[in-house]
């Protein structure tokens, strides 16, 4: 070989081993930089959680010497709005979403019964030492989340300290996880409240006749359909355990993913991930495609989407059961998509499985209900639904999409099909994360 080959040789191999290394090197200052932002991301989230918790505590001492409605209805709003901003914080953390059931239960009942109670003119004995067990609950859940952010603060680190699964996979988690995981336990012996609101024990233990009237499935059967609907070979899927309650079901592990199956039917009831999508490829309309897509696949056909939030690249889409035009709103299916890859995230179908059923239709008339809408607002679109009040019950309305003639606000006012009166309003938020109602 010429000596002249002999040196570019050489030379392209040095350039081509200072390639690989700066390469190695800016693709390890990326995944550090990316590792540290997902840690400052969580301690937010983990100290937001922890400061609502505060609040939360707060408001309920104060209900305890509460004696007017109207003090009552100002410390039941900022205690809703508490809990809710909680729950969602709770919900941004890498936490195992299957052992949180005490802890969402608590923060949905805690501001709903608080609501409630400002609503009665007079309240008992024994409604105060409901609210004084809340608050005992409230209390333990705080002191145990204090103690984490304490542990961060000292230089812990959420994103380290990664466990096992313990499903004979290879695959870890944040020892955070099962720290949360273990704090459900102060949720034993929780109380059952008795009382008129959408959080309350006679709605969410609601009997569900689809699952009622399902046709039994044994295990395998339901790892089957899990397989399925994840789209892996059947090997892979992991039983974990099984759940009673309202929704007996099956649930299995895949990987990172969750998917519990029900015993009656084998209808897919919910799942959950707990990776972390990256950066977005995929459009918020594709994502729509795809979670339709998705829903027809596993047999949740007939479903209308409604609207959708993006958070940390996991676009939510709510859909309803859509029958002959009528949109059947207690029936809803929330399917979450990575905008990473497209692929399915989450699904939560409990309302769909606990509510659906064969209603009678009765007659409908927006033209005359048209007549009892506010002068100040237009008519943008008009059509049919079913919406659940506070108690469970279920009302066919007439849904008026309206926009004020003054201030352009968007809003929805529904009013009941026989009667004309208006049974909810809803203000539509629109933002660059999506479109969301309150």
């Amino acid at each position: 070989m010429k000596r002249r080959n002999i040196v570019r040789i050489c030379s392209f191999a040095v350039f081509a081993v200072a390639a690989l290394t700066a390469f190695a090197v800016t693709g390890a200052v990326k995944s550090n930089n990316y590792q540290t932002q997902l840690e400052a991301s969580y301690q937010r989230n983990l100290t937001q959680l922890s400061e609502c918790l505060d609040s939360i505590e707060t408001s309920l001492a104060k209900s305890q010497y509460a004696t007017s409605s109207d003090m009552m209805n100002r410390i039941s709003g900022n205690l809703y709005s508490e809990c809710c901003t909680a729950k969602n914080a709770l919900s941004s953390l890498p936490i195992s979403q299957l052992n949180l059931s005490g802890a969402y239960k608590f923060l949905s009942q805690a501001g709903d019964y608080a609501r409630y109670l400002s609503t009665k003119s007079e309240i008992t004995q024994e409604e105060y030492d409901n609210l004084t067990l809340l608050l005992s609950y409230a209390q333990k859940y705080s002191d145990f989340t204090d103690t984490i952010v304490s542990r961060c603060n000292a230089g812990g680190k959420i994103t380290e300290n990664e466990v096992s699964l313990g499903d004979g996979s290879e695959m870890k988690v944040s020892s955070f996880s099962t720290d949360f995981s273990s704090a459900e336990e102060t949720f034993e012996n929780y109380p059952t409240l008795l009382y008129d609101g959408p959080f309350a024990d006679a709605v969410l233990n609601k009997q569900s006749v689809l699952i009622k009237n399902g046709k039994k499935k044994d295990q395998d059967e339901c790892r089957k359909i899990a397989a399925n609907a994840l789209g892996v070979d059947e090997g892979g899927v992991v039983y974990k355990t099984e759940e009673s309650g309202t929704l007996p079901a099956y649930v299995f592990s895949y990987k990172l993913q969750t998917i519990a199956v029900t015993k009656n039917g084998g209808y897919i009831a919910y799942i959950l991930n707990e990776g972390v999508p990256g950066s977005q490829t995929v459009t918020e309309d594709n994502a729509i495609n795809i979670a339709k897509d998705f829903l027809n696949k596993i047999g949740y056909t007939d479903m209308k989407e409604s609207y959708y939030s993006v958070y940390n690249n996991v676009c939510t889409i709510n859909f309803a059961y859509n029958k002959n035009n009528i949109t059947y709103y207690p029936d809803l299916i929330k399917v979450g998509i990575s905008l990473s890859d497209g692929s399915v995230f989450s699904l939560e179908a409990d309302g769909y499985l606990i509510n659906h059923t064969d209603r009678t239709v009765p007659a409908f008339s927006a033209e005359q209900n048209e007549i009892n809408l506010s002068n100040s607002v237009e008519v943008v679109s008009r059509s049919r639904c079913v919406i659940p009040k506070n108690s469970g019950v279920e009302v066919f309305c007439n849904e008026y999409h309206c926009k004020n003639k003054s201030t352009g606000q968007e809003v929805l006012i529904y009013t009941n099909s026989e009667t004309g009166e208006e049974e909810d309003i809803l203000l539509l938020m629109y933002s660059d994360n999506g479109t969301l109602t309150k």
